[in-house]
């Protein structure tokens, strides 16, 4: 009896890990980062649209061009990373291995691919120098706009441009014009021109 009272109890043993796991993780690993990175990238959208703004008011029309077209090429990634994620997220849901595996390795490099393309684009807070006057900016420039060669569609720059356009006019004054009077003259103003005229008649009178 004391034996079997003094035997302990011993832990199950746990499962060894699979293919299957491994791929799974693999998956959600990848998920996250894609995740992290859009987060990252959509705070930076608005100040790149405030930074455009600083850079019309200074009179520096073709930067602020180049920051919208930076900006529109990020909101394309965004785009495009947020398909792969929806893909990540089902394989992850309705993962059969043995079916899926060619799909996982797929995801996987897809989703390597967009977060090297959203790595090529500086942070916003490097933009900076976009504003100076120095060679190292217009050679900073010069990167960022051959970066961009190629990878916005026609539709793209005509959008970069509307909104460049929209910038502009939010930055004119409105002025406000007078109305046109369209009332008579005032009381005032009447009799005083009887009474220069009020002279004369009184000559006129008397010489009769």
């Amino acid at each position: 009896m004391g034996g079997i009272f003094s035997k302990k109890e011993r832990a199950p043993k746990s499962a060894p890990v699979s293919d299957q796991d491994n791929a799974i993780l693999a998956l959600k690993t990848q998920r996250d980062k894609m995740k992290q990175m859009v987060k990252r990238k959509e705070n930076c959208l608005e100040k790149e649209r405030q930074l455009a703004k600083q850079l019309l008011k200074d009179g520096k029309k073709d930067r602020a061009l180049l920051i919208l077209k930076k900006k529109r090429y990020q909101e394309n990634m965004i785009d495009q990373t947020l398909k792969h994620l929806s893909k990540i997220e089902q394989m992850v849901n309705d993962l059969e291995f043995a079916e899926v595996q060619q799909r996982v390795t797929e995801g996987l490099r897809q989703g390597n691919e967009a977060l090297k393309k959203m790595n090529q684009l500086f942070d916003i807070d490097e933009i900076d120098r976009i504003m100076e006057e120095t060679k190292e900016a217009a050679d900073y420039q010069e990167e960022i706009s051959n970066m961009l060669a190629g990878q916005l569609s026609t539709s793209d720059v005509s959008d970069v441009e509307k909104e460049l356009e929209e910038l502009l006019a939010a930055q004119v004054p409105q002025v406000q014009l007078p109305d046109v009077p369209s009332h008579e003259l005032p009381e005032a103003e009447r009799e005083a021109q009887r009474e220069k005229e009020k002279p004369r008649k009184e000559r006129v009178a008397l010489e009769a």
